[in-house]
């Protein structure tokens, strides 16, 4: 596979060009339910998986179609259990390998962070599963992802400087290029 992380990011800013309100709107919702979520454990832990299915789920259809229907960010609730499941599994996997060293977190991270794309793109597949395949098709493109990540390490720094006000327009931005990377990763193109 051939990896343009440029060419991610230029593209996620293309779907995005007239699109940036929707999206922003959209995020700040999603991060105002996950930050009231994590006051309790509990409550992430359960609020987690669907909403970050949705999430995806809306932006995906925000770039492919420029259409924003706001109750596709629910629509992980619809697949409750399934993504529960994956967001409960990917949570734990990912605290156990930061918690062992920073490193098999950042792996693991990696390895699952195709996950909810997957189970975007096929409303059959269970959490499990798209675990699994998420962990096959990141085998040798880990780098690859992280890499990506780090581009934005500028931009993080800004979020971060402006007392987390940036991620409103920010994570959109990093979930669309990863959104690329992943339809590249699995078709060859994005």
């Amino acid at each position: 596979m051939n990896v343009d992380n440029v060419a991610f990011m230029q593209k996620a800013k293309a779907q995005l060009s007239n699109q940036w309100t929707d999206a922003a709107v959209a995020t700040l919702i999603y991060l105002v339910i996950m930050s009231a979520a994590a006051c309790t454990y509990v409550g992430q832990l359960i609020v987690a998986g669907p909403l970050s299915f949705g999430y995806i789920l809306y932006l995906a259809c925000l770039a492919d179609t420029r259409n924003s229907k706001l109750d596709l960010l629910f629509s992980g609730f619809n697949r409750f259990v399934e993504t529960l499941v994956a967001g409960l599994l990917v949570s734990v996997i990912v605290s156990v390998g930061t918690a062992l060293l920073i490193v098999p977190g950042i792996i693991a991270a990696c390895g699952l962070s195709m996950t909810f794309f997957i189970m975007a793109d096929d409303a059959n597949i269970s959490g499990l599963d798209a675990m699994k395949m998420s962990w096959n098709m990141m085998r040798g493109h880990k780098m690859d992802l992280f890499t990506l990540w780090l581009r934005f390490i500028g931009w993080i720094i800004l979020a971060v400087i402006t007392c987390g006000i940036g991620f409103i327009w920010l994570y959109p931005y990093m979930t669309l290029a990863s959104l690329n990377f992943y339809r590249q990763l699995r078709y060859g193109t994005y």
